[in-house]
């Protein structure tokens, strides 16, 4: 499949920008927009989008904001590592909305210098989308852990209270998900991912705003307690980001549409990458006042300069499962 060219080289060049999620407990309020009028995806500003929290019968609940920031975070990082791989790199840095940085070596398959010029940017090309997947959902799971220990986007409140709520994993895998498909068009990423996030949601089987409405009822009480933020608590948080199979599976209201069943999205790992005959390591530099707590919590001695999110991120999510017990 053709990889759209504008999109990794510049289209999607400068960082992607922080959406706010439509989180139970909100102090603005839960937003629960038409699924038929979201708007267009704009990479570059909120013209035009429309987001908020809708209800599916095969995904759960979405966060349309989660997901659209997922795929503009894979837009990113993918351009990236495609502008570093084309250059022959063998290490870069980079960070994206939360304050760690990110440190990447690749090792690139044998004979490539010698590779005729069309078949190694074919490659550069598949390459960068699957590390682009990668590193935006492994940024996406960071966001998670570290506001589970108390990081603050905004530096006022915790937030604690909304990390792993059940629909943020799987609208974030799938926001991945289609901004890797995305990146395969050769047309204009924003208009790709307008028409793949209508589609997605369809399949999925998307309802209507009063439904949704009508699913958080159905959970209040159960699934979390509070209806303002600094009251609200996940009983139960989704702690499913897909290390386990590879796949991350939705939670369904139960008996809300019939016989429905979850459909799992992919998660991306790094032999997908390794098939292609590159060999990638990825390091956190968290960078956050939170650093010691997160090492405390899995016994890393705090001299320690990096994270690797291959060895640590299921040391640390069976830590916050035995604490959510």
């Amino acid at each position: 499949m053709a990889v759209s060219a504008a999109a990794l080289v510049g289209g999607c060049a400068s960082p992607p920008r922080m959406r706010v999620g439509a989180f139970f407990g909100s102090p603005g309020g839960t937003s629960y927009p038409d699924p038929a009028q979201l708007g267009r995806h704009n990479y570059e500003s909120a013209s035009g989008e429309r987001n908020g929290l809708v209800y599916t019968c095969s995904g759960g609940f979405i966060d349309i904001g989660h997901l659209r920031e997922a795929a503009d975070r894979t837009a990113y990082l993918s351009g990236l590592a495609f502008r570093k791989l084309s250059a022959g790199r063998k290490s870069f840095s980079f960070r994206v909305i939360e304050p760690s940085q990110y440190y990447v070596n690749i090792s690139y398959p044998p004979g490539w210098e010698e590779m005729p010029e069309e078949e190694r940017d074919s490659l550069a090309r598949e390459a960068s989308i699957q590390l682009g997947q990668y590193l935006a959902h492994k940024s996406l799971v960071w966001h998670e852990i570290i506001t589970w220990y108390g990081f603050s986007s905004t530096g006022i409140f915790s937030e604690r209270i909304s990390s792993f709520s059940f629909e943020d994993t799987y609208s974030d895998a799938t926001g991945v998900y289609l901004g890797g498909q995305a990146l395969r068009d050769e047309r204009p990423y924003d208009q790709v991912m307008t028409e793949l996030l209508d589609e997605r949601l369809a399949e999925l089987g998307v309802q209507s705003p009063e439904f949704a409405h009508h699913a958080v009822d159905r959970v209040r009480g159960k699934w979390y307690t509070g209806e303002f933020y600094l009251f609200s608590h996940m009983k139960e948080p989704s702690l499913d980001v897909g290390l386990a199979d590879g796949h991350i599976i939705p939670r369904l209201v139960p008996d809300l549409c019939g016989d429905a069943v979850p459909k799992p999205c992919p998660v991306p790992d790094l032999d997908a990458i390794s098939k292609l005959g590159f060999t990638v390591t990825v390091e956190i530099d968290p960078w956050i006042w939170e650093k010691n707590a997160i090492y405390h919590s899995i016994n890393l001695d705090a001299s320690t300069p990096t994270l690797s999110p291959r060895t640590h991120f299921p040391e640390i999510l069976q830590y916050i499962s035995n604490q959510t017990r």
